[in-house]
């Protein structure tokens, strides 16, 4: 992972193999471009920014394509939300599914007694096998040089801080195909995609009116107790689901050990 460190340099040599115009990425480079979609604030922002960048430097919108990841533990509106974004934004969109979806994924693990039934700050396989990997199936099936738009902020976390604008993904590259990752949003402020949501005039997800701060699977393991409880609330079915698992299993998806039955009090 590349480190970022003040008055360093770190993604020098991303930047060295792609061109820009005035200090912005040059998007008519690239033969296919992809934007990661969630239909949280952040990707709500990041797709009107995308989309109003390629718009001024030419490009067509053939060569954009949102990627959505139903991971199986979605809001039940969340869908309809992001296509809703990609229609006003006129984008195209397509959903892309894991190999079976996450409850499911819990449930199998249970019979493996080596293997870690719900994720972790430290194991998060839900992101890897749920979102990633299906993303990255879909981008395979291009070639060329392929852009992956992707919206993290260094605000958002520890982690995300050290994040570089432009990185590699040796991971899918292959004689036909070189792909490069851009964040676009890293150095956005929370107040700032507020204001850029607002000017795109599509209404933000409804979880933000409810309480939320976030719009991410329901029941993920960085919900905070009273996010856990609006998500639980207005997705019954998945806390069912999640309850039984606890139930059968003896693990929590919680950090401290407490179950959602009693987080959601």
């Amino acid at each position: 992972m590349n480190i970022y460190l003040p008055g360093f340099e770190p993604d020098a040599a991303e930047r060295a193999q792609l061109r820009f115009i005035n200090g912005a990425l040059d998007l008519r480079q690239f033969d296919k471009i992809f934007i990661s979609v969630s239909g949280g604030k952040d990707s709500h922002a990041m797709l009107f920014l995308v989309r109003d960048l390629a718009d001024r430097q030419g490009v067509p919108r053939e060569k954009l394509l949102a990627m959505y990841a139903d991971t199986g533990m979605e809001w039940h509106n969340a869908g309809e939300h992001v296509q809703a974004l990609c229609k006003a934004a006129g984008v195209e969109l397509v959903t892309v599914y894991p190999v079976r979806p996450m409850l499911q994924t819990f449930k199998k693990r249970m019979k493996i007694p080596q293997f870690m039934i719900f994720p972790t700050t430290k194991c998060r396989f839900c992101t890897s096998y749920h979102k990633a990997d299906p993303m990255d199936k879909l981008v395979r099936k291009f070639s060329g040089k392929v852009l992956k738009v992707t919206g993290e902020r260094w605000a958002e976390s520890k982690a995300r801080s050290t994040y570089t604008e432009f990185v590699s993904v040796p991971r899918l590259n292959s004689r036909e195909r070189t792909v490069y990752g851009w964040r676009p949003m890293l150095a956005y402020s929370e107040a700032d995609i507020w204001a850029m949501v607002r000017d795109t005039g599509v209404p933000r997800h409804v979880c933000y009116e409810m309480g939320c701060n976030r719009l991410g699977c329901a029941g993920c393991i960085f919900s905070k107790d009273h996010e856990l409880r609006i998500e639980m609330r207005e997705n019954p079915h998945i806390f069912e689901a999640l309850d039984r698992l606890e139930i059968e299993s003896g693990y929590t998806m919680s950090m401290t050990g407490k179950r959602i039955r009693d987080r959601v009090k």
